[in-house]
Parts: C-alpha cells; structure tokens; sequence
C-alpha cells in the first residue's frame, strides 16, 4: 500500500506546503494555482469587451485585485482590502462589470476573512466585504432589494463557512491538544504507580535476602561447631547452608536492578501464605464476604516467592472492597506439580449498595500485581466474567525458586 500511495501523497504535500521568503510564509503551488486560474477568467472576460474602460486599465485592476488571493491564507484582511480599494476608484470612474472573475474572487476571500482570522480580523475583513458589494451598487450592479439580499446571502454563506470550518478546526485541535495531555498524564501516573510498585518489592525482597543470608550464618557456624564431635550432623547443617545460599541467590537475581527506596519506616514481619486465613478474616470484618479455599499439597515456597503470592491475595481483597463492598469473593489457592495457582473472584455488586466514591484510575493495584507476576516469570489474568463480576487469576511457576 505504502509503494501504491506513496507517491501521489508526497506530491501533495509537496504542491500544498508553503514556502517562505526571507523568513516570511509564502503561498504555496495550490494558491497560485487558484489565483492563475481566477486570472485566466479575468483575461478571457476583457477579451470579450466584459469591464467597461479601456482594456490596458482593465487588465492592470484584474492583475492587481487577483493577486492577493494568493496571499489570502497569510494575510486575508490585506488581500480582501487591497481588492476593496482598488476597485473603487475603477468603479467610480467607468462603473461595475457583471464578472464571474469578480465573483470567484470576492467570494474566496471573504472565505478566507472567515477560515484565518480572528474576531477582530472577522469585524474589519466583513467590512471590506461590504465596501466591495456597496462598489456593485454603485456601479450599477445591483438595483433592486432581491439583487441586494441574493448578494448579501451568497457571501455571507461563504463568510459563515469559513468561521465554521475555522472554529472546528480550533476545536479538533484543542481536543487533541487535550488528549495528548491526558495521555502523558496517564502514563507518567502509571509509571509513578509501577516505581512505587517496585520500590516496595525491593525493599521486602531486601528483608528476605538479609532474613536468608541470616539463617545461612547460624547454619554455618552450627556445622562448623559439631564438624568433629558429629559430622553426620554437620554434613546436614551444610546441605541447609546449601538450599538456604540457592534460594537467597534466586532471591538477590530478582532484587538487581530494583532501587530501593529507604524511607526509615519501622521493619514489619513478613507475611507468609500460613496468615491467609488471617487476611480472609480481616476482610470479614470489614463487611465483605469471602471464602477461602486452599486445594493440593502445600510445598515450601522461597520466601519472596510467597510474599509475592501473599500479596496477590491481598491486593485482590481490597480492590473488591473498594469497587465491589457489597459482593460476595472467593479465594482460591492451588498446590499443582509445577506451580501455584491463585484465583480471587467476586460476584457482581448486591444492588443498592454504594461503591467506593474514589476515583479507580488506572488501577493501580493491579499494576501492582502485575509487577510482582512478571517479576517471578509468572502469568496473570484480570477482567471481568460472564454474568457480573471480576477475576484475577495468577500462576506463579515453582521452578523459579530453585533459579
């Protein structure tokens, strides 16, 4: 398509772009073609005898009352005044011609005054319109009130397109201008969301790197205290050493690149999938109904691996209760061979009920989510289910523990 169209939509351009001229806009192709074309009309009509006076004065008024319809985009005051006045004093010294030159040319720039200029522009360019069409008058033109009016309807019309086409274009602008806005809006609110995502992700993969790198000292120093009395037992301490030293450098893969931010706040244990039913009953007394359903073999998980999933549940919750208090959720986690799998899903909101009056934005919790999934190679699923309601489904695979 791009080889088909190409061409041709590069030669447009090329004939409607302006040129310049010491640093002024200059009129482009189309613009002396307009003007060349309305001259041409002008020439064929002193040709036929069509203006009254001698023909070297006719010609040199046409010449100089077309030419500014080049210019018509850039300066349509200017062009729409220079037609006035030049065709006074021609009118007033050998009367009006009945001219479709004349015609096609006042009506494209009264055109213009109303597509490219201002309210102030608007007023003076009308003015020079109506000088123009009291010119007909005088010059015999225009002798009954039907003349009158059908040429005051004409231009008119052709003035009231212009500023119609003029202020939609204002507006199309604005409203892009005003999506343009938001959008940057948008996407700079959800990175802010996705660095404070990240900021809180470090600093608990921080708490367990330094809580594993711990246990890994005691092991050590146990086995190196019962190496010689007992080395069954300090054979055993070391393969913990082992294990612990895996999981902590899965642990360190994913805390690299994250910056932590410290904000001096007071270390609060960290959660583990064993307090899910605790979270369940927090959100129970906080007015949602919710079960929890724990299905297959629980398997020793490294620790950032069930915060992650931990606060999966978590965030789920309360976005039900911000956006849905009135629905009913269920919790389910899932032991699979190679993975977890975890599903939070509310029923439709009970009528009546009164939502949440924050603003949702961007949903920022589920960026949230989303971040913690990815970063533990992981998939997720969020949207609405058939019937009413929300799902957020996650699978978190087990092989990235031992990574």
């Amino acid at each position: 398509m791009g080889g088909l169209y190409g061409g041709p939509v590069k030669r447009l351009r090329f004939l409607t772009r302006d040129r310049s001229i010491a640093g002024r806009p200059a009129p482009s192709i189309v613009d002396w073609v307009i003007t060349s074309v309305i001259l041409a009309i002008a020439l064929a009509e002193i040709a036929t005898g069509a203006y009254p006076g001698p023909i070297v004065v006719s010609l040199a008024f046409q010449v100089t009352a077309i030419l500014p319809v080049a210019y018509r985009r850039f300066a349509p005051v200017r062009a729409i005044a220079i037609g006035a006045l030049v065709a006074l004093p021609y009118t007033l010294a050998y009367g009006a011609a009945n001219s479709l030159s004349g015609a096609l040319t006042l009506m494209v720039l009264v055109f213009a005054v109303g597509r490219y200029t201002n309210v102030r522009g608007l007023l003076a360019g009308t003015a020079m319109g109506l000088l123009v069409i009291v010119e007909l008058g005088i010059g015999g033109r225009l002798v009954t009130p039907e003349d009158w009016v059908y040429v005051l309807i004409i231009y008119g019309m052709a003035l009231g397109l212009g500023v119609a086409l003029r202020l939609q274009i204002e507006r199309a602008s604005e409203l892009a201008v005003a999506a343009d806005r938001a959008q940057r809006e948008q996407e700079a609110t959800a990175q802010a969301a996705v660095l404070e995502e990240r900021a809180r992700i470090a600093r608990e993969l921080h708490d367990v790197v330094a809580h594993n790198v711990g246990l890994i000292v005691l092991q050590a120093g146990g086995a190196r205290s019962v190496l010689a009395a007992d080395p069954e037992r300090a054979r055993a301490a070391l393969q913990q050493v082992e294990e612990t030293g895996r999981q902590t450098l899965a642990e360190m893969r994913h805390l690299v690149g994250i910056l932590r931010v410290d904000e001096g706040a007071a270390r609060q244990p960290l959660p583990r999938l064993e307090r899910l039913p605790a979270l369940v009953d927090e959100a129970r007394g906080a007015g949602l109904a919710v079960q929890l359903d724990i299905e297959g073999q629980p398997v020793e998980l490294s620790a950032g691996l069930e915060l992650a999933a931990y606060r999966l549940v978590q965030e789920a919750l309360t976005n039900v209760r911000k956006h849905a208090p009135g629905s009913q959720a269920r919790v389910l986690l899932r032991y699979e061979p190679d993975r977890i799998r975890i599903e939070v899903t509310n029923e439709a909101q009970a009528p009546g009920t009164v939502r949440d009056p924050s603003p949702t934005g961007l949903g920022h919790g589920l960026i949230g989510m989303r971040e913690r999934v990815q970063l533990y190679d992981g998939r997720m699923q969020a949207g609405p289910v058939t019937g009413g309601g929300f799902r957020v489904e996650a699978v978190l695979p087990l092989a990235v523990a031992a990574a």
